[in-house]
């Protein structure tokens, strides 16, 4: 069975370029005004806190479902924030609405929203987001038990981790992220405030988001010389989240420490910074990914603009249809290819900017 591709949109106006590009399925969020209102961007729903990165109300969300769906192509919704007491009314809400347009799954973190779904036996397909930070098959088969079908595993697993997972659950399917926006932190732990300012410089903030400044800011970062990209610290006003700080890293104590452990520090104090998220790359897992059975690879991004998001599922289209046409290649001939295509697509060198070291 091919591996799918999971592409993210954010207006219902590109999801024709990105499934004609090769998505299998996608995926969005939607920030509607009550919730705006009641609770602003920094509590979203589904873990991106900016307008640019949702939809907005739930007539768009069933002309995305309609879209798509004449494409026999599937599309789930984002929910997979943790909420308080009182945000939970709001968020079933969401899952009437996504009931009532036809969305396909519900991708979900908080094992609340689980439960109160199997106790009022809603009867709507439900994956396990990374934030439900799914580190073992244990907890998988956990999951399993609220009826679940999909897990999204969490950033870091290495391939190790990810093979024993898939092999150990044959019941469940399983996605791994595949490209953009790396994160050195655990989604499901991650207590930093995002969205700040889109608050405090609205006009301004949603203005540099809308016209993805950001996103060339990065590309710019990744043609700088590798020497450069690695001294560089950059402060720009308007950094969105405490965890693109730069921080210092000390030791807690002056007990001897194995070098490993010394050089981890070292690469913590070196990369918990604005550089920390430029955009990885697990293009060349997919030869294992692939080995091992992997349902699904996800793209990351669903602010960026559509002409990226048509690139990332153009690249992966390409990596996927050349494994299947060349059964019998090997791994480092196939990762040889993955490099020469991303320079052909994105017009730079690939910077082994890579999701997994194993």
């Amino acid at each position: 069975m091919d591996i799918k591709i999971i592409a993210p949109i954010n207006s219902a106006k590109e999801v024709k370029e990105i499934i004609k590009a090769g998505a299998s399925e996608l995926y969005c969020g939607i920030l509607p005004r009550n919730w705006l209102k009641k609770y602003t961007n920094i509590a979203s729903p589904n873990r991106r806190d900016w307008r640019a990165a949702n939809l907005t109300c739930y007539s768009e969300l069933k002309e995305v479902v309609d879209i798509a769906h004449s494409y026999q192509v599937p599309v789930c919704l984002t929910l997979n924030a943790f909420y308080t007491q009182s945000q939970y009314p709001l968020a079933y809400e969401q899952v009437e609405y996504a009931r009532k347009v036809g969305i396909d799954a519900l991708i979900i973190a908080d094992i609340g929203i689980l439960l109160e779904l199997k106790r009022r036996n809603i009867d709507i397909d439900t994956h396990v987001s990374t934030g439900g930070t799914t580190f073992n098959s244990q907890t998988a088969r956990f999951y399993e038990e609220f009826g679940v079908s999909r897990i999204i595993l969490p950033r870091h697993l290495q391939m190790r981790e990810i093979k024993e997972i898939v092999t150990d659950c044959p019941s469940l399917k399983f996605e791994v992220f595949v490209l953009n926006s790396g994160c050195k932190n655990i989604d499901g732990f991650c207590t930093f405030q995002h969205g700040v300012n889109e608050i405090l410089h609205p006009y301004l903030w949603n203005w540099f988001k809308k016209l993805n400044a950001d996103r060339y800011l990065l590309e710019a970062i990744r043609r700088l010389p590798k020497k450069i990209v690695q001294t560089l610290k950059i402060n720009i006003f308007g950094i969105d989240s405490a965890c693109l700080l730069n921080y210092k890293v000390s030791l807690a104590s002056d007990n001897k420490l194995e070098k490993e452990t010394l050089l981890m520090c070292k690469d913590i104090a070196k990369n918990y910074n604005l550089l920390s998220g430029v955009d990885p790359c697990g293009a060349c897992d997919l030869y294992q990914f692939k080995q091992i059975g992997m349902y699904a690879v996800k793209i990351v991004g669903r602010n960026y603009s559509t002409s990226k998001k048509v690139k990332d599922v153009l690249f992966l289209n390409r990596a996927l249809s050349y494994l299947r046409e060349n059964l019998h290649i090997e791994e480092d001939d196939f990762r040889e290819w993955t490099k020469f295509e991303f320079k052909k697509i994105y017009k730079m060198n690939c910077r082994e900017l890579c999701y997994r070291f194993n």
